[in-house]
């Protein structure tokens, strides 16, 4: 019997907190970029499209900076990307962006516009489908809103190789459907000990409600990779105790003051300010994001349709073997 989940949430924050002490700051250092263009191309070849929901148990981690940078990073490599701003009631996609839509989702679930009329073109040609922001209905979608936005997407006459769904933070039910219809989730945190708690609850939810067993991560707003690594290893440890979960280490991203500057201007670092450590992480994000979806297929053999997976929630996921803590440099 699995403990509740305020035992487990102690036992997190305790390990949380011991290893923000032994951590040492010798100044960020991040990866070299991985080289995509032979993965890209193969990629481009594929009819059924790459989905990936980035997501977090809380909020202001940093998760729609960490969808937009790696869909410029993908639209580098000669792809076509559509970014779906799935914070319905708080979207910022366009924001983040510098664009002004002059429609939204709202006006595709109200009849009013249609799908292709919504959807706008961003930097490097990336396609988003923007978001409301400032509208309590859209936070909690029905079921028959839920539907009919499926079935807009599903048989949206376009051609895409990658779709990023940048959900809203939490476990509300919109959050859940979101993460429910992809491939791949990518769940954003931060050495924040609320931020590593929310998203242990997270994968805990989504386990234990809908049997998702496997997760990426990336740590956010990090010092060093140590710190990063710290994050990764507290939640595999608390994520092996009491689920049975794959949790694999995506990745970190540097605190940066060239990123802090390019969010108050509405232009991406990766345009902005290409050789920023910040920009360099995305890059190498983009290209290990890639690289598993590349090997995921390979081994798989057949792709997940979008959406299908909201359709049948009674079919077991696949097993996921738990990922081994990788060892600092």
């Amino acid at each position: 019997m699995i403990e509740d989940l305020d035992n487990q949430v102690a036992t997190l924050k305790e390990w949380a907190k011991k290893a923000e002490q032994e951590r040492k700051a010798d100044g960020a250092q991040v990866g070299k970029p991985v080289p995509t263009s032979v993965l890209a191309r193969r990629l481009a070849e594929r009819k059924v499209p790459y989905t990936l929901a980035v997501t977090s148990g809380k909020g202001g981690v940093g998760k729609t900076l960490v969808t937009v940078n790696l869909a410029l990073n993908f639209a580098r490599q000669g792809l076509k990307v559509l970014v779906i701003d799935a914070d319905l009631g708080l979207a910022n996609v366009d924001v983040v962006l510098g664009l002004t839509p002059q429609y939204t989702i709202e006006d595709i679930l109200s009849g009013r516009m249609s799908i292709e009329n919504v959807a706008i073109t961003g930097p490097l040609g990336i396609t988003v489908l923007p978001a409301a922001s400032g509208v309590a209905g859209l936070s909690y979608l029905t079921e028959e809103q839920r539907l009919a936005l499926m079935d807009h997407i599903d048989h949206w006459n376009a051609d895409f190789d990658i779709v990023l769904v940048d959900t809203g933070a939490g476990i509300s039910s919109n959050v859940r459907y979101f993460i429910l219809s992809v491939e791949r989730i990518l769940v954003v945190a931060t050495p924040d000990p609320a931020s590593i708690t929310d998203a242990y609850a997270l994968m805990k939810v989504m386990f234990m409600n809908h049997r998702i067993d496997h997760f990426d991560l990336v740590v956010n707003q990090v010092r060093v990779e140590r710190e990063a690594l710290d994050v990764y290893r507290t939640l595999h440890r608390v994520a092996d105790r009491f689920l049975s979960i794959g949790l694999n280490y995506a990745g970190f991203v540097p605190y940066d003051d060239l990123l802090v500057q390019s969010v108050r201007k509405q232009k991406p670092v990766t345009l902005m300010f290409p050789e920023a450590p910040s920009a360099l992480a995305f890059s190498s994000l983009a290209g290990k994001v890639l690289e598993r979806w590349h090997q995921d297929r390979e081994r798989n053999g057949q792709a997940l349709f979008f959406w299908r997976r909201v359709l049948d929630e009674s079919a077991p996921a696949p097993a996921a073997r738990p990922a081994t803590p990788p060892e600092s440099d």
